[in-house]
C-alpha cells in the first residue's frame, strides 16, 4: 500500500466489491483533522460494516479533537474521578455534539454519545453491520467509543437485528431534516428502557418520541429480537395495557441480570404512552439544525445551558436501574435516587 493510498483512507489488503446494484462506499471524511482521508466500507462474506472496523481509531481520534476542543478545560478533563455535576455537563455536550452538531453528516458517519461504566459520557462512531438475509435486508449496530469500549448494546440478554423496512418506515413517518433519519431513530430506540405491549395483533416495543409515541413490532427467540416495522400514533389502531407491564433493559455485555428495585415506575411509564396514544399526539416537525460551524460557541455555553435548567454542583448522572447502558436520568443536589419495587403490588414485571 503506497502514501497516496494512506492518505485516502484505503486497507491493505481490502479490495470492496459491488453486492447486487449497489457499490461499495467511499466517502470522503469530513473532519478538518484528517483532511483527504476516505471512509470505506468493509465486507466480510454476507455482512457489510460501515465505516471499515480498521478506520475506527482514525475517525474518533479526528472527532475527538473536533469534540474536546471546543470545551471548557474542566470538562474536557473529565473522567471516572470526576464529580456528578461535571459528568452531566459533558453528558449534554456529547448529546449536542453528536445529535445537533452531527445529525447529518456527509461522510454518512453516524455519531452517539454513548454513558460508559464510569457515567463518563463518550463519543461514539456507530458502526453499522448489514446482512441480505432469507428475511431480508437485516441491520445491527456497534458503538465504537475505543478500543476498550466497543459494546454491541443488548436488550435484556438478547441481541437487536432490525429489518431493513424499519428505517424505511421511520424515514418516511417521523419527521426529520434531511439527512438524520437514522440519527433520530438510534436516538428514538436506545434512549430508554423499552415496555412491550399488544399492539395490534401482535407484540411492540413502545415507547415516547418528543411529545408523541412510536412503536416497534418485533419476533422474540432464544437468542434475539428481530424488530420488524416502526408504527406512530397514526398506525397504531389498537394499544391494549397489560398487567404488570412487561419492562426490557438495554445493557453492556452479553450477561443480563434483571434488577429486583427499579427508580423509574413502569406502570406509570405504561399509562403516560397509553394517554398519548388516546389522545392521538402526533409528532411535530423537528427544529432547525445546528451549524457546524457553531460548535466552538456553543460547547463552551453548555454549562449554563445545563444551569439554567436547575442543576448545580451536586447534581450528578444515574443510571436507569442500575444498570450500564445508554438510558440514564438527572439528580438535582440533594435529590435521592428514588427506589420502587412495584412487583409486590403486582405493577410491574422485570424481563
Amino acid at each position: 500500500m503506497n502514501a497516496a493510498d494512506n492518505k485516502r483512507g484505503k486497507l491493505p489488503d481490502h479490495k470492496p466489491q459491488p453486492s447486487g446494484p449497489e457499490k461499495a462506499k467511499h466517502v470522503p471524511f469530513q473532519s478538518i483533522y484528517r483532511e483527504e482521508f476516505e471512509v470505506v466500507e468493509q465486507r466480510q462474506g454476507t455482512l457489510r460494516f460501515y465505516p471499515h472496523t480498521e478506520q475506527l481509531p482514525v475517525l474518533l481520534r479526528a472527532l475527538n479533537l473536533e469534540f474536546h476542543g471546543a470545551l471548557p478545560a474542566r470538562i474536557a478533563r473529565v473522567d471516572r474521578r470526576a464529580v456528578g455535576f461535571d459528568k452531566l455537563v459533558l453528558f449534554y455536550e456529547g448529546l449536542i455534539f453528536c445529535n445537533g452538531i452531527n445529525g447529518t453528516r456527509s461522510d454518512r458517519l453516524r455519531l452517539f454519545n454513548l454513558v460508559n461504566p464510569d457515567l463518563v459520557t463518550k463519543v461514539a462512531i456507530v458502526q453499522q453491520i448489514t446482512e441480505e438475509t432469507r428475511r431480508g435486508m437485516c441491520h445491527r449496530f456497534r458503538f465504537y467509543a475505543g478500543d476498550d469500549f466497543f459494546p454491541e448494546i443488548r436488550l435484556s440478554g438478547k441481541k437487536l437485528v432490525f429489518a431493513d423496512h424499519v428505517l424505511q418506515r421511520f424515514s418516511a413517518r417521523v419527521p426529520n431534516n434531511v439527512g438524520e433519519d437514522l440519527t433520530s431513530f438510534l436516538r428514538a430506540f436506545y434512549s430508554a428502557p423499552l415496555i412491550a405491549i399488544s399492539v395490534g395483533p401482535g407484540r411492540a416495543f413502545v415507547t415516547d418520541y418528543e411529545d408523541s409515541i412510536l412503536a416497534f413490532t418485533y419476533k422474540e427467540s432464544d437468542t434475539e429480537f428481530f424488530i420488524t416495522t416502526c408504527l406512530t400514533v397514526n398506525e397504531i389502531n389498537t394499544l391494549e395495557l397489560e398487567s404488570p407491564p412487561r419492562v426490557f433493559n438495554f445493557h453492556y455485555g452479553e450477561t443480563f441480570t434483571p434488577p429486583r428495585v427499579r427508580n423509574w415506575k413502569p406502570s406509570v411509564n405504561m399509562m403516560a404512552l397509553y394517554s398519548r396514544w388516546q389522545k392521538k399526539c402526533q409528532l411535530k416537525p423537528p427544529e432547525p439544525p445546528l451549524q457546524k460551524s457553531e460548535w466552538h460557541r456553543i460547547g463552551y455555553c453548555v454549562k449554563d445551558y445545563v444551569i439554567k435548567k436547575g442543576h448545580a454542583p451536586g447534581s450528578r448522572l444515574c443510571f436507569i436501574d442500575n444498570i450500564p447502558a445508554p438510558c440514564v436520568f438527572e439528580l438535582c443536589p440533594g435529590e435521592v435516587e428514588p427506589q420502587y419495587d412495584e412487583s409486590k403490588s403486582g405493577l410491574s414485571a422485570c424481563q
